[in-house]
């Protein structure tokens, strides 16, 4: 009665949660291109929700170059993802793709993010420079 639920095969039910947890995970992905923290428990929350719709899926969030995230979605029949992508709303900051879709971008790996570089020193407001 109580109990995890194993399959949740409904895509609505999955964009609902998306679009609660969207802004969370848009943070996230903007904190470890900034090189403050790591975005990994947002990807592994998002893809033990989507197995939840289906288990062959997986998914993955990338920083377009125009600020944009945007949500792969791989794995799966065509059809699976493809439901669950035409099924997707439409939220401010956001695209879907399917991995075939996804335009080539650079991308910020998730699992190390750029350090603030010791090249460059910030000069005092008064400073000159010559």
């Amino acid at each position: 009665m109580f109990s995890k639920r194993e399959g949740d095969f409904s895509p609505k039910r999955f964009w609902r949660w998306f679009a609660r947890e969207s802004r969370g995970i848009a943070n996230a992905i903007e904190a470890l291109a900034r090189g403050e923290a790591d975005a990994e428990w947002a990807l592994i929350g998002l893809n033990e929700r989507i197995r939840r719709y289906d288990a062959t899926l997986g998914a993955d969030v990338i920083r377009t170059l125009d600020g944009r995230c945007q949500m792969i979605v791989s794995g799966g029949t065509d059809e699976s993802v493809m439901t669950l992508l035409e099924s997707a709303p439409s939220l401010a900051g956001w695209t879907f793709a399917t991995d075939i879709d996804a335009q080539p971008t650079r991308r910020v790996p998730f699992r190390r993010a750029p350090r603030p570089s010791l090249d460059t020193v910030e000069a005092p407001v008064g400073a000159l420079t010559v």
